[in-house]
């Protein structure tokens, strides 16, 4: 092998596309990242306020405010992250080809385009080698760590459970729709009890439903 053959078959370019598409999708909140039992972006948003304390301008501000009104922050989570993966796609076309988007690139006085932009990459090692990076947007949802192509999350509406918390009648929501390994992910996650004693919660919920089922909606 020669000091500039590549050990990989696909080529360096091919794994520097698939870097930048990863890294992309790295901007883009992590749903399944939790701190103090809330999602860890909504945590970092009022992190460095006291217990107790209410935020009194910008983002914290109104993120009090939509949870003081009893929104599901699952339910934040999956617009923000909805909202980032659009910007982040209309990023790709805009590299891509600005047209995608309805957006022409600039133009001289003689009506000749005055200047366009790509996305390059290059070789830290041998900054000689460049090579551009193109074709994004049709790929950056067959990359989505979710696994779901760039889709929002399919989650049940909680059901109506007077008295009980928005963990419990979201959990008793995926039990019935058929998904248990959910329900029993949701109850422990908002608890951290063992496995055991949430499959006993939940249980003991679904039969106190199959005695009244008037209770559901």
């Amino acid at each position: 092998m020669t000091q500039h053959e590549d050990p990989q078959p696909e080529g360096w370019p091919v794994r520097a596309h698939e870097s930048f598409v990863n890294a992309l999708w790295s901007l883009v909140l992590d749903e399944d990242r939790y701190t103090d039992d809330q999602p860890e972006w909504i945590e970092a948003w009022l992190r460095g306020h006291q217990q107790g304390s209410v935020p009194d301008r910008g983002v914290p501000a109104a993120l009090h405010r939509i949870l003081a009104c009893g929104v599901d922050p699952e339910d934040l989570t999956d617009v923000v992250r909805a909202v980032q993966h659009d910007v982040v796609y209309q990023v790709c076309q805009l590299i891509d080809d600005p047209g995608l988007l309805g957006i022409g690139l600039d133009e001289d006085d003689s009506g000749g385009t005055e200047f366009g932009w790509e996305l390059v990459a290059f070789r830290a090692e041998r900054p000689a080698e460049r090579a551009p990076i193109n074709y994004l947007h049709s790929v950056l949802d067959e990359h989505d760590p979710s696994g779901r192509g760039g889709e929002p999350r399919g989650r049940p509406i909680p059901v109506r459970l007077p008295g009980h918390p928005l963990h419990a009648r979201l959990a008793v929501a995926h039990a019935l729709a058929g998904d248990r390994i959910q329900a029993l992910q949701t109850w422990r996650k908002a608890t951290g009890a063992p496995l055991g004693e949430a499959k006993a919660a939940l249980d003991l919920l679904l039969d106190q439903l199959r005695q009244n089922p008037e209770s559901t909606p």
